[in-house]
């Protein structure tokens, strides 16, 4: 088995496919008593390309030349090859005693102190990123049009990790897609539970970042009829008229939002969960125009008694239920519009500090602060306003809710 020192590892400059292989998914082995960190690609062979057509046996060792030229490292191996399956690792010698959470971060600033994430375009390198992000892991969705893969992470800091193609790697919002199977009815009931998906648009991905893996290629070939391909450097690339893309760009923001808020190491009910799909328009009786109250109580439900705010998570009983009063706030008042009434734009606040965010309740420099403290402590309270008003600048942002307060 290859492996590379973690400490050497580290010091090296390491190159974006690899970055992106890795911050997609850390895996964690102990061999002969000692720790290691690995990341791998795996694929299957698909229903739409002919066994006789592609020699997965030999082609394994093409692929992993290839993957070691775009590493830098020549630590991929070929760990499980047949006639139907491939899987390459690339192994880590964990001997700074690191835990995975310390890893990632310190891959993050790998990546963050990298000079070719600063440029303002999509560079060939934020490519590579991309294809070692998504696609090794990722397979090819023969009928919805996506490159898709599982979502896995180990904590909070990895939640959003897949908001680093958007917001780094110049992956236009509308061709990523979020899809969070945890809401599915088979996965409450536990006939089939599966894990949250990340996936972008194939046809961009076809077009404007290649394959690496020419079998994956292959498989949107046959199932597409996309015939007019070239290779450069070892990827794939594909030529045909792109589709307009019809994507709700805040959609991916919003679902991640949601997911975090409202999903990710929750208890759902089955009447939570129905709740929930209609809030993301999952189903079709979600056509209606007045006011559904029942998310305000469904966020009740699920949101820690704190004010977001002054802290405080006291204030008085409530004689029903026995439990602390607070009141449901829409950060961006829902009197501006009905996509305001949206969980990602929710704060629980005490009696107190709700009234002095109505409309003229207090000054100015006191309601503005306190919408900064929010948007400061609720990460995804600024990503949803932000991406709704189109404001980055926390000021500026704070300025125009407090515009809008009702």
């Amino acid at each position: 088995m290859k492996s590379i020192k973690l400490s050497d590892f580290l010091k090296s400059e390491i190159k974006p496919f690899l970055l992106g292989a890795f911050l997609s998914r850390i895996m964690e082995k102990t061999i002969d008593n000692q720790n290691y960190f690995y990341t791998y690609t795996y694929f299957m062979a698909s229903k739409v390309v002919y066994q006789d057509d592609f020699d997965f046996l030999s082609y394994a060792k093409e692929l992993n030349d290839s993957m070691n030229k775009y590493s830098g490292f020549y630590n991929w191996d070929i760990h499980n090859s047949k006639k139907t399956v491939t899987e390459l690792r690339f192994y880590i010698k964990n001997d700074l005693n690191m835990t995975k959470t310390m890893f990632y971060v310190a891959l993050y600033q790998k990546l963050m102190t990298s000079n070719w994430v600063i440029s303002p375009e999509q560079n060939e390198q934020k490519k590579e990123f991309i294809r070692g992000f998504i696609e090794l892991r990722g397979s090819i969705d023969t009928s919805a049009k996506f490159i898709a893969q599982d979502y896995f992470y180990n904590d909070n800091i990895e939640l959003k990790k897949a908001q680093i193609l958007t917001d780094l790697m110049n992956l236009p919002i509308n061709y990523a897609n979020f899809n969070p199977r945890n809401l599915q009815p088979q996965y409450i009931s536990g006939e089939n539970q599966r894990n949250a998906q990340f996936r972008i648009n194939l046809y961009y991905y076809a077009l404007n970042i290649g394959f690496i893996n020419k079998y994956k290629a292959k498989v949107f070939e046959n199932a597409y009829h996309k015939h007019n391909y070239y290779l450069k450097d070892d990827i794939t690339y594909f030529n045909f008229e792109m589709p307009i893309s019809r994507n709700d760009d805040v959609k991916f923001i919003k679902y991640l939002n949601f997911f975090t808020n409202n999903i990710y190491q929750k208890s759902l009910t089955p009447e939570a969960v129905k709740e929930l799909r209609k809030r993301l328009g999952f189903d079709a009786c979600e056509q209606n125009d007045h006011r559904n109250k029942s998310i305000v109580k469904l966020f009740n439900d699920i949101a820690e008694d704190k004010c977001a705010i002054c802290g405080t998570t006291k204030t008085y009983e409530n004689k029903q239920t026995g439990k602390q009063t607070f009141e449901i706030h829409h950060v961006i008042s829902y009197h501006n519009g009905q996509e305001y009434d949206n969980m990602a734009n929710l704060v629980k606040l005490c009696p107190n500090c709700h009234r002095m965010l109505k409309k003229n309740s207090a000054p100015k420099d006191i309601q503005i602060k306190a919408i900064i403290k929010i948007l400061h402590e609720h990460r995804e309270i600024y990503e949803f306003t932000a991406s709704y008003l189109a404001i980055d600048d926390i000021n500026d942002l704070a300025e125009k809710i407090w515009s809008m307060l009702g």
